[in-house]
């Protein structure tokens, strides 16, 4: 519904009454929206910055002043555009621009917003703010005027800059900062009008954006694929000579360089005995889909909770990471599939049946833990055999017993849970017998 009030906005705004998209995927983890209408020549791009390969490279100060094309031919990249507005004088940008993490440009950080790119990480500020480049920001451009904020869309009605029709530049981030949204407008021709700053802005919220920024516009404007060359149609009928630029680049392999890490993952399945004698072993296993946005590793491990790290009454030394560290992962698991953790535990030693609920969370060691906890209920009996529990494990109904791989056999269920905490159920049995 959002998409659609943006597009209708878009729509009343620009004057158009019907619009082409094409939408194409020209280098992994690139998408390519063009967008033509009688009055408008759209061109996007939607970078998926934690798809293999991605990263963005911004201009060194020896590689200003040229056009957009061979910036992205001497980069190597797959995609570029534009950058600041800069002086014809010099080539110097209005703003901050970095390209490996050597400054160069200008400092006015209050009149322009610094669009920053470092490991694992991007930000973009409000123009006017006084925040000015982090120390982990490694490639940098700048724009003017801010259109999205934090999600709520900037007035800039008085900006001179904002309420002719020009030729575009602009970027953004949607809210999660792992989609960056490039986007070239063309102007100054009867079938290609421009943009206002208002209507860029729409624009920006139909893509999803949740921060956005201006950036030169005019005859600057440029968009360039390798695969394609130049896309758009440069209002000087040719590329204008520019102070710095942005370039894609997008190989498919290798890890992504601004992805903002994001652990998350949903309970799948799991197997373990829902009875044990003391000294018995058994193999268990827990299974999460990878809701995050990076593979999982020999850092991503099963850890005890509640309390958490607490030392497991059922560890087994031969095979334990540690007492509060069943298993890492069994391989890697990609974003979206699913994960298996497999381990072998012995059941403690007991004087009378003995009901146990061993509580275990996923943890990205010196990162976060992530997921839902589980709680595995286990009725442990001496090796004497089994007395009458006060309180036997449940099988069916609110999840507390389970069977698994559709079996009923009370030898081999699973009671999950997953909140975290130990609790040990002593059966009545001895007081019975008193």
């Amino acid at each position: 519904m959002r998409s659609l009030l943006a597009f209708v906005l878009f729509v009343a705004t620009t004057g158009t009454a019907t619009a082409a998209d094409t939408w194409s995927d020209p280098y992994p983890g690139v998408r390519r929206l063009l967008r033509t209408t009688a009055t408008q020549n759209v061109n996007v791009l939607v970078v998926d910055l934690c798809a293999p390969g991605v990263s963005v490279r911004a201009t060194k100060t020896n590689e200003r002043q040229r056009i957009v094309s061979s910036f992205g031919a001497l980069v190597d990249a797959q995609a570029a555009i534009n950058g600041d507005f800069f002086s014809f004088e010099n080539y110097s940008t209005n703003g901050p621009s970095m390209s490996g993490g050597a400054a160069w440009g200008g400092a006015d950080g209050t009149y322009v917003a610094p669009v920053q790119f470092g490991p694992g990480r991007v930000a973009l500020p409000a123009h006017g703010s006084t925040a000015g480049v982090g120390p982990w920001a490694r490639e940098v451009v700048s724009g003017h005027p801010s259109l999205i904020v934090g999600g709520m869309l900037r007035d800039n009605d008085g900006d001179p800059l904002c309420t002719a029709r020009h030729p575009r530049t602009a970027l953004g981030f949607d809210k999660a900062h792992t989609k960056l949204f490039l986007a070239v407008i063309d102007g100054r021709a009867t079938n290609r009008l421009g943009m206002i700053c208002t209507e860029m802005r729409s624009l920006f919220v139909e893509l999803g954006a949740h921060d956005a920024v201006n950036l030169d516009g005019g005859g600057s404007s440029t968009m360039w694929l390798a695969s394609k060359g130049v896309v758009n149609n440069p209002s000087d009928g040719q590329q204008r000579v520019v102070a710095n630029h942005l370039a894609i680049r997008a190989t498919g392999q290798g890890a992504p360089a601004h992805c903002a890490p994001r652990y998350d993952a949903t309970f799948a399945t799991a197997d373990a005995p829902m009875e044990m004698t003391s000294g018995e072993e058994a193999v268990v296993f827990l299974e999460y889909k990878n809701d995050g946005n990076l593979a999982w590793d020999a850092k991503t491990r099963v850890g005890t909770q509640d309390p958490q790290d607490r030392a497991s009454v059922f560890f087994k030394d031969e095979n334990w990471l540690s007492p509060s560290r069943p298993t890492a992962a069994d391989g890697a698991a990609t974003a979206g599939a699913v994960g298996r953790f497999t381990w072998a535990m012995v059941a403690p030693e007991v004087e009378e049946s003995t009901q146990f609920e061993e509580t275990f969370q996923l943890v990205q060691e010196g990162v976060t833990w992530f997921g839902a906890k589980q709680t595995m209920s286990i009725l442990v009996h001496p090796r004497s055999g089994p007395t009458t529990p006060t309180d036997p494990p449940t099988m069916g109904g609110g999840g507390s017993g389970c069977s698994t791989s559709g079996s009923a056999s009370p030898l081999f269920g699973i009671a999950i849970m997953f909140v975290f905490a130990l609790r040990r159920r002593v059966s009545s049995s001895a007081s019975s017998r008193s």
